[in-house]
């Protein structure tokens, strides 16, 4: 099964919270996925432009009341101006990531070229190969689903202060107060959904290149169980796996020119956040009480755990396709050294063929700043710890 038909929830998903306003076309003769499509016939349509005004609006309200907030609590609370900054630099990354969800949606054309490379590669597979080696795309949709809405609702209970006050503000324009928490609730699943959106498309890269570390371990074992096998066929599968994983970079580096400034955006927000919750909690507790940073207490602890997984998630992602080519670099190394290669053409087949197996093709760069990986934990965790000593020490 082709992994686009497994993604049906996942797409489902996106388009519900207003991520995507993109529809599944089928095939009409193999009724499966042949591409996606954008229309204004479709009700995927309207309503991507429903909730996207909905979103709008919910953001600007919000944003209203965070600036009140923070004007009364530097006034009236008499807290320091190092508070309201970073509570203020928490509300403004809120709002820029409603920005780089549309950022998504912009590069329409380069998320289409993904999808007909992917093609490509499932036809170059076939699809009896694949089938013997299923995705974990549903597996993965279950356990980010419920990731998903946990957050959200525990965002939406958590943040409620804030939400009595915009309800408050919009009461005489909107009389449901279901409707303002549906509309919030939307928010909060699009935040969520924009980290699971970039996990699954590196996965999906990553999973093919699964895919072509087995093949080539299929091959390696029928080539030594088949002393017969020719020469030109054993070099023509060598250059079908390197097209195959041309076929999987080129992919990879059209989600990378997608997600660069994007990924860089979303870690230094989440980074900022990350100190800004932790600072908060740790000066309304143990050096000033404030009455209004209470009742954000529980509020602080969630922000704190929850972008440091979101975190995690963008490095781990980012890592996924890297580390399966690595895998692979190694299998054929491996190879090549071994007596299943004794003539020279397939030696030279396999020597060019470790030559274009290379990391970097794959690898995600946050604006061509810094290569985005796992390889990242240790310095940012160091750097919370260090601009945390800094602000308390102020």
């Amino acid at each position: 099964m082709s992994v686009f038909e497994q993604l049906r929830p996942f797409v489902s998903l996106c388009q519900a919270c207003g991520m995507i306003p993109f529809t599944v076309e089928q095939n009409q003769i193999t009724n499966k996925f042949e591409k996606f499509t954008f229309s204004f016939r479709h009700l995927t349509t309207w309503w991507f432009f429903l909730v996207m005004v909905m979103e709008t609006v919910v953001m600007g309200v919000m944003g209203y009341v965070s600036l009140t907030q923070s004007l009364d609590l530097l006034m009236v609370q008499n807290l320091p101006i190092t508070v309201i900054i970073l509570l203020l630099g928490i509300a403004i990354s809120y709002a820029i990531q409603i920005i780089l969800s549309r950022w998504i949606v912009l590069h329409y054309r380069q998320l289409g070229n993904v999808v007909k490379v992917i093609q490509e590669v499932e036809k170059l597979f076939g699809e009896k190969f694949i089938s013997r080696h299923p995705s974990s795309v549903t597996s993965r949709f279950v356990i980010g689903f419920i990731l998903v809405i946990t957050s959200a609702v525990c965002a939406l209970i958590l943040s409620s202060p804030v939400h009595r006050q915009f309800s408050s503000l919009i009461y005489v324009y909107i009389s449901s107060s279901t409707a303002i928490f549906f509309a919030i609730a939307l928010v909060y699943a699009l935040f969520e959904c924009t980290f699971f959106f970039f996990y699954m498309c590196y996965y999906i890269i990553a999973y093919y290149v699964q895919l072509l570390i087995i093949r080539s371990d299929v091959e390696a074992i029928a080539e030594k169980q088949t002393t017969s096998r020719k020469t030109k066929e054993s070099v023509g599968m060598l250059k079908e796996n390197i097209l195959i994983l041309n076929y999987l970079c080129e992919a990879s580096q059209q989600l990378n020119g997608i997600f660069s400034v994007p990924v860089l955006v979303l870690l230094t927000t989440k980074f900022i956040s990350v100190v800004t919750s932790a600072f908060t909690y740790i000066f309304n507790y143990f050096i000033h009480s404030n009455v209004v940073l209470d009742s954000y207490s529980w509020w602080f602890l969630f922000t704190f755990f929850t972008d440091w997984i979101k975190i995690l998630i963008l490095l781990t992602a980012a890592d996924m396709p890297a580390n399966q080519v690595r895998l692979l670099r190694e299998k054929i190394t491996v190879i090549s050294s071994s007596e299943l290669s004794q003539s020279l053409a397939e030696k030279i087949a396999l020597m060019t063929s470790l030559v274009q197996i290379d990391e970097n093709r794959v690898r995600l760069s946050a604006a061509g700043l810094f290569k985005v990986g796992m390889h990242l934990v240790p310095a940012l965790a160091g750097a919370v710890v260090t601009y945390m000593v800094i602000l308390l020490q102020n």
